[in-house]
């Protein structure tokens, strides 16, 4: 998901565009008065008596500003244009045009990770991080093919759990309005709202090819990162972590150690539909169960690496350990599994993680809003790929969903990868009691 970094250079380009775009509206609302007179306009195109059209040599646009890099120079000449000549006046509103130009900009990068984030959005995708929210309550990934959003995981007991909606469902259109082409938080700042109101949201739902139009009372959406249970009939632990946020680490921590005061043998750590979160979650959790080297290391646009080193202090460093991953695993939760395969500290078990290994963050513009931009990859600590290749496990074992979900033998529901995960438990653990 995002690895959200504040710097003080927040502006850089986007912002440099967004402040020139303000300059040179002041700029050529000033010398406005003067293109009522023809001769210091730049006349267009000119029909000749026998019908042939002549195009005056442009001349200079005055008081251009220096800080307009050279690629960006039609931007600028276009809005000068438009201030002195266009005819409906009270279209040309310079915010409106900033975004615009912002969102062309970026849109043109085709980058489902890069996108202008408005004001309203900004504040929405701090929010995220908190734990509160209004919403319906589900966690949503970019579509690869950018046709829609996809559910990576409704939130136990929501709004949306209760519509049936269900991880890998796209969303195809929020209120009728069409999501393709949407970044995740255009798609999150669309769905959120107050409590108690309705959004009709078009879903394609998984094995289906039919939308359907599904209305959802907004609530207040507690989502906690970590929850922690018993593993029925064994004495292993099972630990979930939904996403990565700034009390996850200490969450953990805690569940861990309630389990080992417990007596408990082992360890399942659940990441499936784990979208992400703070990189820096990430990193601490992996020092829980790690002694020392590299968690991860982040290439960026320079080729400049830098190095995401295990945290000392680790707790549970020899505890057995399965780590649970599928399809809707990425970002963070690709970067914790990696990380502990390449320390030979787990086994994964499940299927190829979603393949989300760039490194984002948001930028904050003058306007209240900001970029959020794709600065890097990441990679796990031998170097593997993340970014649209994934993590595979250890052992590929596919969802109930895709087993048929109830035992054959008892119509018990059951999982797959939860037995599998009891199995490798119990070989790690006699091979322990008969090492020498």
């Amino acid at each position: 998901m995002t690895s959200l970094i504040t710097r003080p250079s927040s502006f850089r380009l986007a912002s440099i565009l967004v402040l020139a775009f303000v300059a040179l509206f002041i700029t050529a609302a000033c010398s406005d008065s003067d293109s009522e007179n023809p001769s210091s306009r730049n006349e267009g195109p000119v029909i000749l008596s026998d019908g042939s059209v002549a195009t005056p040599t442009a001349q200079p646009i005055a008081n251009e500003p220096a800080a307009v890099p050279d690629g960006l120079q039609i931007v600028w000449e276009t809005y000068s244009i438009l201030v002195r000549e266009y005819v409906i006046r009270e279209n040309i509103d310079p915010s409106a045009l900033a975004e615009a130009a912002v969102i062309g900009m970026l849109d043109s990068l085709d980058d489902r990770y890069t996108s202008y984030i408005p004001p309203s959005t900004f504040k929405i995708d701090q929010e995220g991080f908190q734990g509160n929210f209004g919403g319906i309550g589900a966690q949503v990934e970019a579509s690869p093919d950018r046709n829609g959003v996809i559910i990576t995981k409704p939130l136990p007991n929501t709004p949306a759990e209760k519509a049936g909606i269900k991880a890998g469902d796209r969303i195809l259109a929020v209120d009728g309005e069409d999501a393709l082409g949407w970044s995740v938080l255009e798609a999150v700042n669309k769905i959120r709202g107050e409590k108690g109101t309705d959004v009709v949201l078009t879903v394609e739902h998984v094995g289906s090819l039919d939308p359907v139009d599904i209305t959802i009372t907004r609530d207040t959406i507690d989502d906690p990162s970590v929850t922690a249970s018993e593993v029925a009939d064994t004495n292993y632990g099972r630990i979930r972590i939904s996403q990565f946020t700034a009390e996850t680490p200490r969450e953990v921590r805690e569940e861990l150690e309630k389990f080992v005061d417990a007596g408990k043998t082992g360890i399942i750590l659940d990441l499936r539909g784990n979208p992400g979160g703070l990189l820096s979650s990430t990193v601490n959790v992996a020092s829980e169960f790690l002694t020392g080297g590299l968690v991860t290391y982040e290439v960026d646009s320079r080729g400049e690496r830098e190095d995401w080193k295990v945290k000392k202090g680790g707790h549970f460093p020899d505890i057995p350990l399965v780590t649970l991953v599928d399809n809707f695993s990425a970002s963070g939760s690709e970067v914790l599994t990696g990380a502990l395969q390449d320390h030979g500290r787990t086994v994964a078990i499940g299927t190829n993680t979603f393949g989300k290994g760039s490194v984002n963050l948001l930028r904050g513009l003058s306007n209240g809003g900001g970029v959020y931009l794709t600065i890097g990859r990441w990679f796990t600590p031998n170097g593997r790929v993340i970014e649209e290749v994934g993590i595979d496990p250890d052992v590929v074992v596919e969802a109930a969903e895709a087993t048929g979900g109830a035992n054959p033998q008892t119509g018990d529901f059951s999982d797959p990868q939860i037995e599998a995960a009891i199995k490798q438990l119990d070989f790690q653990i006699s091979q322990l009691a008969s090492a020498p």
